[in-house]
């Protein structure tokens, strides 16, 4: 008889979060109490693990429940997201341009100067590029490789290029 009540429990879950925007675990609570399921917040955390159910931020900026890979919201990247994919690296002769979020290349800039990064001779920034301008006989692959180790964000954007 629990596994049956468990098994229409989620049922339910699925259809109020599928239906209706749920904030918090608290309304979902409600509702399923409105559907005749009593619940603790314990049960309630692990019914939503099982059935993967995560928040989402909507357009109008609310977080609410959602059924993985559902599509009735249009959910927001968060900056983060945003700024993980402005990440890139290139070179050009003997110079480098690496792009980054906004504000972050005089940060990223200052950093790779302090390092000392072997055949890189010096960097200039604006808001949002590096130039960074390198002996002739530069190894590009090594820099590239040294820059991956120092900033998480481009080497996760560039291997997902290639």
């Amino acid at each position: 008889m629990e596994r049956q009540d468990k098994e229409a429990r989620l049922r339910v879950i699925q259809m109020i979060v599928g239906n209706f925007p749920i904030e918090n675990q608290e309304d979902l609570a409600i509702e399923l109490d409105k559907a005749g399921f009593s619940t603790t917040q314990t049960m309630l955390s692990r019914d939503l693990k099982q059935l993967r159910i995560s928040k989402i931020r909507t357009r109008s900026g609310k977080s609410v429940y959602a059924l993985p890979g559902a599509v009735q919201y249009d959910p927001v990247k968060t900056r983060e997201e945003l700024n993980a994919t402005k990440w890139s690296l290139q070179f050009s002769g003997n110079s480098m341009v690496m792009h980054t979020p906004p504000g972050h290349a005089s940060i990223s800039a200052y950093e790779i100067d302090a390092q000392k990064i072997p055949n890189i001779l010096g960097t200039v920034a604006g808001e949002d590029t590096v130039i960074a301008v390198m002996t002739e006989d530069a190894d590009k692959e090594a820099i590239r490789h040294t820059l991956y180790e120092m900033f998480p964000s481009l080497n996760k954007v560039e291997l997902s290029k290639r």
